[in-house]
């Protein structure tokens, strides 16, 4: 059953109904015809009422489509809700929805109840009619806003009653929120001793597929780098310049780890993460995400592999918004020893710890391998 119904007063009106027989049936036999019409025309009324609040609703369809919007900090975005009605009409009714505080109404009246938004709204729909309504909504924290439940309200057109459905399925719409994006002092170095693709004047690498110039062959020269065509033009051969490049990679390893559970400036660390991510997206800077996060996989813990541009952004930035403070850690040290064991440090390395005694093992040896940062909590810069 997709909608439960909620009819009470459906009860009441029968045993009015049933009462109304009796006492016409009384009227006939002592010949009240004026008191029998008078009855039949009531009962006429009360009979459409159990009729409508019987039948409406048993063909109102609601188009639960998967949907996952994603939404900046203070940005917008709406649920879209599709109804369509094959039965009889729906007047005056009201629509009810909750769903998780991450996102906040646009204009609208709410009643929040703990991490639950209530909203109401006006509900009308035709026969043989499909409605579609969007309900603006705002990021207002960071994580996933769910649609938990859903009931419309269907008032009795004719007099007193109503009925209510409540949809039984699992509502599959979402509202993914990204963490608010501060300003962090941010630096990299490229590495002249890695390839990479970081134009920089002073490399031992060449991208070959950024040639910039010509210039005379020299016998050191290797054959397959002669410009021909330019040869033939200078009458003399010429070699091919490239642009140098250099690595840039970086890596953030975040600790959210607290004794049995995470840490108290969960929030302001996943923020400032999100504004390095941001940076590098905006410099064009590669980067791999750690997080030391319970997770099932070649990981074991949350982990994002070296990539740049929209598409790592917005994965990074995902990674970020579904971190609760209900999940499993697992020490940091233990993180950093499988980094350490299954992948290649990058020339850049930020770790985001409060505790760098736990590291302090894999800072001493990454210290030779990489350029490494340990940044703080705010609390201990400051304190600092």
């Amino acid at each position: 059953m997709v909608w439960m119904r909620h009819d009470d007063d459906l009860k009441n009106m029968k045993w009015v109904f049933g009462f109304l027989l009796v006492l016409f049936f009384i009227a006939m036999v002592f010949l009240q015809f004026t008191a029998a019409a008078v009855i039949v025309f009531v009962g006429t009324v009360v009979g459409l009422q159990l009729f409508y609040l019987k039948q409406v609703g048993t063909k109102l369809v609601f188009q639960n489509n998967r949907m996952r919007k994603r939404v900046l900090y203070d940005g917008e975005s709406s649920w879209q809700l599709v109804f369509k009605n094959d039965g009889l009409p729906i007047w005056g009714g009201q629509l009810k929805i909750w769903f998780h505080h991450a996102v906040e109404p646009i204009e609208e009246q709410r009643l929040s109840t703990g991490d639950l938004v209530e909203l109401e709204l006006p509900f009308t729909i035709g026969h043989n009619e499909t409605i579609e309504l969007n309900v603006p909504v705002t990021g207002k924290k960071r994580g996933i806003s769910r649609l938990t439940k859903m009931e419309v309200l269907i008032p009795q057109p004719f007099g007193e009653g109503s009925v209510t459905l409540e949809y039984q399925p699992r509502l599959l719409q979402e509202q993914l929120v990204f963490p608010k994006l501060q300003k962090y002092p941010f630096g990299y170095t490229p590495s002249p001793q890695k390839p990479g693709e970081f134009n920089l004047k002073h490399s031992l690498f060449d991208d070959a597929f950024q040639p910039i110039g010509t210039r005379d062959y020299v016998s050191t020269d290797q054959f397959n780098q002669i410009h021909w065509k330019a040869s033939v033009r200078m009458q003399n051969y010429q070699t091919k310049i490239f642009s140098q490049v250099a690595n840039e990679t970086m890596l953030f390893a975040l600790n959210v780890s607290a004794y049995y559970g995470t840490i108290h400036d969960l929030e302001d660390r996943i923020e400032e993460l999100a504004s390095y991510i941001e940076n590098c997206f905006n410099a064009g800077v590669p980067y791999a995400i750690a997080i030391n996060i319970r997770s099932a996989g070649k990981m074991p813990y949350l982990y994002l592999s070296t990539g740049q541009g929209q598409k790592q952004r917005q994965q990074a930035l995902e990674l970020l918004s579904v971190i609760s403070k209900n999940n499993a850690t697992l020490a940091f040290s233990t993180m950093l020893g499988h980094l350490d064991i299954h992948t290649e440090l990058p020339y850049t390395t930020y770790l985001l710890t409060d505790k760098s005694e736990e590291a302090l093992r894999f800072i001493k040896k990454w210290s030779r391998q990489t350029q490494l940062t340990v940044l703080p909590g705010r609390k201990e810069r400051d304190l600092a």
